[in-house]
């Protein structure tokens, strides 16, 4: 599937595909080598229509879809206004293995504080 920013691709791909020249594409579109490699490279902005009839003479139909955005997270969105870029970039600049280290050692902190507190209630229950 291809962007639609990218859609001069398609013109390359179809001839690509049929096996085809630059002039022999545009033989058969009825235009010239040179306005089929304008139209490859990017150098155009071609219509919907040129895009159907080039891919048509190399023996492809064109066909458009609509694709759904996904919805914006409202909890991410809120999330990324307070990261702290800073922090975040000297955590990245940490070697993978001690990023998982320092991780490991978060969560068997976090098992024992957890442990603690309940602990801690028990020994207010029986009080």
């Amino acid at each position: 599937m291809f962007h639609i920013l990218s859609a001069h691709l398609i013109i390359q791909e179809a001839r690509d595909r049929a096996s085809l020249t630059q002039r022999e594409l545009a033989e058969r579109v009825g235009t010239s080598q040179p306005a089929i490699a304008k139209l490859e490279q990017g150098g155009t902005n071609p219509t919907i229509d040129t895009l159907a009839r080039c891919a048509a003479a190399a023996g492809y139909d064109l066909r458009l879809e609509l694709v759904p955005r996904p919805a914006p997270d409202a909890v991410v969105a809120r999330y990324k206004i307070d990261v702290d870029r800073t922090l975040l970039r000297e955590n990245l600049r940490e070697p993978v293995d001690r990023r998982l280290r320092t991780l490991s050692e978060w969560q068997t902190d976090g098992l024992e504080l957890e442990r603690a507190t309940k602990s801690a209630r028990a020994a207010r229950r029986r009080k």
